[in-house]
Formats: structure tokens, C-alpha cells, sequence
């Protein structure tokens, strides 16, 4: 599977790369938002885990970019937040269009997790 996790936070994407390259999978991560942006529009990737809050594109800025035209219904988007957001919001986004989101932190299991439920729906 073709991974990719676009967060700010690079401690956070080499952890998760470390482990999710054992597993087999095609990981690729940026800490850009906006590189974020092209690589998601660009590549077809099987999965993108998108962090929502990041500085100058947040990831709900992404998710409303990718709404425009569509293309946010074309990718499974998990977001991922460590903010205090609602419930309401995070539903508000996977009407949008997102697969689902995780609370951070997160547990590497819980990525784990819906890699496999992508591979397997």
C-alpha cells in the first residue's frame, strides 16, 4: 500500500516511517503543507494521514481545497488532530469527504489499524 503523511512535526514522521516501512508498505511523508497539497493532487497514494493543524495550510485548509473539485472523494484522508475539536467538526470533515480521523497522540497501533481497514474495504 502507498502511504503518505503530510505533518509539521518531523519527529512524528520519522517515527511513523521507522515502523510503517517494516511493515511492507510504500511510505512517503512531508513535513510542507503545501508540498502536502501537490503530492496528494499529484501522486495516487492509497492513504494519507493529514495533520489539521500546521502553520500557513493548516490541513483543513487542504481538505476544503481538495472539496473544490472533488478530489478529496477520490482518497482515503485520515486526519489527525491535537487540538480540543469537537465531534462536530471532525463529522463536518467526513461528510466532506474524509475517511476518519485519530486523536493525537497517536498510538502507532491505531495507524496500524486503518492502514489495514483501507487494505481490506
Amino acid at each position: 500500500m502507498k502511504i503518505l503523511m503530510v505533518d509539521d512535526d518531523v519527529e512524528i514522521t520519522k517515527a511513523v516511517e521507522a515502523i510503517i516501512t517494516t511493515t511492507g508498505h510504500d511510505f512517503q511523508f512531508t513535513n510542507d503543507p503545501r508540498d502536502g497539497l501537490k503530492l496528494i493532487r499529484e501522486q495516487n497514494h492509497d492513504m494519507v494521514f493529514l495533520d489539521l493543524s500546521m502553520p500557513e495550510l493548516s490541513g483543513i485548509d487542504i481538505i476544503n481545497d481538495l472539496a473544490k473539485d472533488g478530489t478529496i472523494k477520490e482518497k482515503k484522508i485520515v486526519v489527525m488532530t491535537a487540538s480540543a475539536s469537537g465531534d462536530e467538526m471532525l463529522d463536518s470533515l467526513v461528510e466532506l469527504g474524509v475517511h476518519s480521523f485519530l486523536r493525537k497522540p497517536v498510538d502507532i497501533d491505531a495507524i496500524l489499524d486503518k492502514i489495514e481497514e483501507a487494505g481490506s474495504s
